[in-house]
Parts: structure tokens; sequence; C-alpha cells
């Protein structure tokens, strides 16, 4: 799936009527529009090519398509920095000073942890939205209209993370028995790990150390056989390959 989230900037900028000091936009990221969303009885101005509109009872709602992750009170949407991403919801309140990210459902995947996270697969080319609720907008007579809205479109970071689908840890069990353990240290200890042993080979977090066990030899012969493992770095994550020897 390419292209999630390609910014319609020319248009984003053309419905743009309100004027910011230099304070109300504290280091906008490149790339960065400003929209101008009217709630559902004014309007229904939809974010970007999301499905992302804010409803009659003032709430940035996804009918299908996306999940949308409500921070906390920002500076500015320079401010809203992407780390940990829980408790997705398809509709949160409209409020002003707060962030938000907002990711495509069927790209997304949930760890263990509750923690939401893109794929860097390069095939796919996944990309979020981050905006940030600048102002409302209102009228004397009808009340809340609905809200200006900055935001941009980014990629997942890759951090430390190997290569999508490559075979960066190799075990070697030709010399070694059942139970036995062989342990693999990664840069930080700043990861979520999910593996699938298949009932032969175990794996274990242990701070900065991914530790591997030996259950039951493997039905393929002799030889090399594969495991999945997937590492989460904060919104991102990596599918790739250990291979082991016995």
């Amino acid at each position: 799936m390419k292209g999630l989230f390609l910014p319609i900037l020319i248009s984003a900028v053309a419905l743009t009527t309100v004027s910011c000091s230099k304070e109300d936009v504290p280091g906008d990221p490149e790339g960065t529009a400003m929209l101008n969303m009217y709630n559902e009885q004014n309007g229904k101005t939809i974010l970007d090519d999301s499905d992302i509109y804010i409803n009659n009872a003032g709430n940035f709602i996804s009918p299908s398509s996306c999940q949308i992750f409500m921070l906390d009170k920002r500076s500015g949407l320079g401010d809203v920095q992407v780390s940990t991403l829980k408790n997705p919801a398809p509709e949160v309140a409209v409020t002003e000073g707060y962030g938000y990210v907002a990711v495509r459902g069927a790209t997304a995947r949930m760890f263990t942890s509750q923690c939401t996270a893109l794929p860097l697969d390069p095939s796919l080319g996944v990309n979020y939205l981050k905006f940030y609720v600048a102002d409302d907008i209102e009228d004397d007579e009808r009340g809340d209209l609905g809200a200006v809205v900055k935001f941009v479109i980014e990629n997942p970071r890759t951090y430390w993370l190997p290569e999508w689908g490559s075979t960066p840890y190799k075990l070697d069990y030709s010399s070694k028995n059942l139970g036995e353990k062989i342990a693999v240290t990664l840069p930080s200890d700043n990861f979520e790990a999910e593996f699938d042993g298949e009932g032969e080979l175990a794996c274990e977090k242990q701070g900065r150390k991914l530790v591997f066990t030996l259950l039951e030899w493997p039905s393929y012969g002799s030889g090399t056989t594969y495991y999945t493992l997937r590492l989460r770095v904060g919104e991102s994550y990596t599918e790739i390959r250990v291979a082991l020897d016995y």
C-alpha cells in the first residue's frame, strides 16, 4: 500500500484564513500545512486524504480507515513528538493546543505491550499523519464551527532497526545441545521483540540482549532453518529472520 497520506498542500493553504504570530507556530516541520476544518454541520472538511473529520459532538472521527492517537498538550506542531503510540481510538475530542497522530489501521500492528507500530517494509511506503489544533473556529451566532488544524506527513523512523527482510542474527547450534542458550546484544534496550520459534526455539529479552534457547531440534533434517523476529522501537517495527545452524 503506497502513498497512504499524500499531502494536499495547495488546497490546504488555500483554505486557510487565520493569521498566526511566530509565537503560535513554534518550530513547524518542513511540509506543514494549515487547514480550516469545519465540522459536520458546517461543511464537513476532511483532513488531507484521510477520512478524518470533526463531527457535531466536537470530536475528530475516522469512520473506517484510521486509528487516531490523542497525545497531550503541546506548544505547536513541531512539539508533537511521536514515540510510543498507545490507546488508539476512532473518535477523540478536538482540543485546542493538543497534538494527534493518525495511522491507517490496515498497516499498523499492535504488539503485546499494546503499543501500535508501523512497518518499515520499503515496498509498502507507509507514513502517518501528525496534526495539531492551533485554534477553534467560532461564530457569535452559530457557535463552534470547527478548528484550525496544522498537519504534516511523516515517515516512521528507522532508529537502529535492521533492514526489513534481512537475516542479521545467526545462531550456531552445530556443537550445542538442547537447552543451551545463545545471546545476541542489540544497540539499545529500548525495544520490544515478538518471536515465532515454532515451539523449537525460544527468545527472551534481557536488557539489551535477546537470549535464545533451543527447545527442540528442527524437524527439517540438518543444515539451516529460519524463524521470524519482529523488533519494535517507538512507532516503527521491522520483520527479520533469525538463522539457526544445526
